[in-house]
């Protein structure tokens, strides 16, 4: 299994869209989503997807 992490700052949105395109990306290339784990601090948000 291999990780990803995907950072945003400020606003949700700009977060989800790094997201999105980050596992648009890894189901392109045939990997496999096993999970997404994402936490939500201050003014920052973070997401490890794990794929295979």
């Amino acid at each position: 299994m291999k990780t990803q992490l995907v950072l945003g700052f400020w606003t949700a949105k700009g977060f989800t869209d790094k997201l999105n395109e980050a596992l648009a990306d890894l189901e392109a290339h045939g990997h496999e989503i096993i999970e997404v784990q994402y936490r939500t601090p201050v003014f920052a948000y973070t997401a490890l997807i794990v794929y295979k």
